[in-house]
């Protein structure tokens, strides 16, 4: 598309951006991770993620139906593959 070559007046590839996600459900926090991504890549910046942490309604212990415990602790690399990313946009 013509608006390809378009460089925002942001862009800066020396300054950071930083996300944490907020108390709300998955689906939230995946929005906001995304409206996040694509501004850090349209301003040319380094996205800054939160360690592995324990996320609302994902970090709820044991699993009714299963008898093992269930993955309480999270980073955004168990649902976004970031090296695919870094690499096409790094």
């Amino acid at each position: 598309p013509s608006d390809n070559a378009h460089v925002s007046p942001f862009y800066d590839e020396q300054k950071f951006m930083t996300f944490e996600p907020d108390q709300g459900g998955w689906n939230n926090i995946r929005m906001s991770m995304e409206s996040v991504l694509a501004m850090a890549v349209a301003m040319g910046r380094t996205l800054v993620l939160p360690p592995v942490q324990g996320m609302y309604l994902l970090d709820t212990g044991k699993h009714r139906h299963h008898k093992e415990e269930q993955k309480k602790h999270f980073s955004f690399n168990d649902f976004y593959h970031l090296e695919s990313i870094a690499n096409e946009h790094g």
